[in-house]
């Protein structure tokens, strides 16, 4: 959603949705599922295995760069807007932690409670189509 927005800088700790890989890792990516070969599942076009959504699944390993590159962000920031997760699966859910622990305002938005409530300065219980828009409509609106 963040790239869909223009948004460029983008860490993409747990993989990309859209894009598919193969499950051998032979290095095959395919960014475009009107791309992907027929089949259901579809096999992949250089080694014959099984194609993937490009996200980590329970049990998987982090992208090491990727959560060294999410870390060094989180150290490095103002304000860190927590929006739409448990906080229950790490070692993402360390992040907020992470920034806090660097001086950061860390904001969670959650229509229910989550394990990083207690690590948010501000917690804003609702969903985020119904929060984020109201933060952004008055930029000057003091949190």
């Amino acid at each position: 959603l963040h790239q869909r927005a223009g948004s460029t800088d983008v860490i993409e700790v747990h993989g990309n949705i859209v894009r598919t890989r193969c499950s051998a890792s032979c290095g095959v990516v395919i960014d475009l599922t009107v791309d992907l070969p027929p089949g259901e599942p579809p096999r992949c076009p250089n080694c014959g295995d099984w194609l993937r959504p490009d996200v980590v699944w329970f049990g998987e390993l982090l992208d090491p760069v990727g959560l060294q590159a999410a870390e060094a962000a989180c150290e490095d920031c103002d304000v860190l807007l927590v929006v739409g997760t448990s906080g229950l699966v790490h070692p993402a859910a360390a992040l907020p932690l992470r920034a806090r622990r660097a001086g950061a305002c860390v904001i969670v938005v959650n229509p229910e409670q989550t394990g990083l409530d207690s690590i948010g300065q501000i917690v804003l219980a609702g969903t985020a189509a119904g929060v984020l828009p109201a933060l952004l409509a008055d930029e000057h609106a003091a949190i």
